[in-house]
């Protein structure tokens, strides 16, 4: 009998990498297109921001403008190339557009999104070929490839890019060898850093990088965009949406389209209990977070505990500042005003805050050394308990 020919699946790729708009930061696109326009291209730009607000999205399309300059006749000294020297532009250059729009059928976005254009290189988490799962920090071993990539002269443009997505995900041995890469920086070439955390990166990193910071877009625009996005979302769901968002179109849209918002009520009603919770409802939260397949919630779940005790420490800061109680002025849930005013006389704003600093560092371990989900958000759980005795 013939063997039927394998199905083979063809996966779409989402995201960043094909989209084809940038909301609300036209500012920062000026600032990349001035400087291609003026023949002052750095060779290495810092995008910073918080999650989900569009800095990979921004990286993209500047490496797509890049990588869609042609070679000029003439091309400059390979040693030509310093810190932030003139850069001759190629002839393409002589007429800029006024922005990083580029149609989703040109050759370059086309390549771009199929991870197959031969100047470009991505450095980000991948999964561990070993245990199947994602890796949690970018290592040496990957930078490795990007250092032999930067020994070849550019195939097709008249640059190379390198996108990190993100910076902070690199270890140590990564991160110096980035560093070494921005210190003796190769021809025609541009980095372009995505960090959500940019006090976290090395101070030299920092200063050899030419920064663009994206901002939390205004509640108006959010608001217009996951109207847009989500046309029949509940009025009540929209609302929580934007205050967890925080101005992150990419979080607003998690919320209501990734089951964002159910998770985050189902820990408000967890945390409403406080300081004595239920012993039956954390264990059937932590079995829930902890199921097959179930990685995508408990990531949802960290974020929304590290959110609202944020949200906690804001609202003690202010209303020590102004003498009056801020949380009743804006409760998320019912009972929220009550359960912070609880918890502020139960201990000092720099025990909540270094709280939150232990399970950030508790929650991390879970992806660094594969710790059990239910047994880190129980722990969580138990240490949040212990502040009210």
């Amino acid at each position: 009998m013939a063997r039927k020919p394998a199905t083979i699946e063809v996966i779409e790729p989402t995201g960043p990498v094909v989209a084809t708009s940038l909301l609300g930061h036209g500012e920062a696109e000026q600032v990349f297109l001035r400087a291609l326009e003026r023949k002052r291209m750095p060779h290495a730009w810092l995008i910073t921001g918080p999650r989900g607000v569009g800095k990979a999205t921004l990286a993209y399309r500047m490496a797509r403008r890049l990588l869609s300059d042609t070679p000029p006749a003439a091309a400059a000294p390979e040693d030509s190339f310093a810190l932030f020297d003139d850069v001759p532009a190629p002839a393409s250059v002589a007429t800029m557009p006024d922005s990083l729009d580029m149609p989703p059928d040109h050759p370059v976005f086309r390549r771009i999104a199929a991870q197959s254009h031969p100047d470009l290189r991505v450095l980000q988490r991948r999964v561990n070929e070993k245990t199947g799962k994602l890796r949690s920090e970018i290592p040496i071993d990957d930078v490795r490839d990007v250092l032999d990539f930067l020994h070849l002269k550019p195939a097709e443009s008249h640059w190379r890019v390198v996108i990190i997505d993100a910076a902070d995900d690199l270890n140590r041995n990564a991160a110096n060898a980035i560093l070494k890469m921005l210190e003796e920086p190769a021809a025609r070439t541009v980095l372009i850093l995505v960090s959500h955390a940019p006090g976290s990166l090395l101070p030299t990193i920092r200063s050899r990088c030419r920064r663009l910071a994206l901002a939390p877009l205004p509640d108006d625009l959010l608001r217009q965009a996951l109207s847009a996005r989500c046309p029949d979302a509940e009025p009540a769901d929209l609302q929580a949406a934007m205050a967890l968002a925080a101005g992150s179109l990419g979080q607003g849209i998690t919320l209501l389209e990734q089951n964002g918002l159910t998770v985050f009520r189902l820990i408000m009603n967890v945390l409403q209990a406080w300081p004595q919770f239920s012993v039956n409802q954390l264990h059937q939260v932590g079995d829930r977070l902890a199921a097959r397949g179930a990685e995508g919630e408990f990531d949802l779940a960290v974020q929304a505990l590290d959110w609202w005790l944020k949200r906690l420490c804001r609202c003690l800061a202010l209303t020590a500042a102004a003498g009056t109680d801020m949380a009743a002025q804006n409760e998320l849930f019912r009972g929220e005003a009550a359960l912070i005013e609880r918890c502020r006389r139960a201990a000092s704003l720099d025990r909540w805050i270094e709280l939150w600093e232990k399970l950030n560092r508790l929650f991390d371990r879970v992806t660094s050394v594969n710790l059990d989900r239910k047994q880190a958000w129980i722990a969580g759980c138990l240490a949040i308990e212990a502040m009210g005795r």
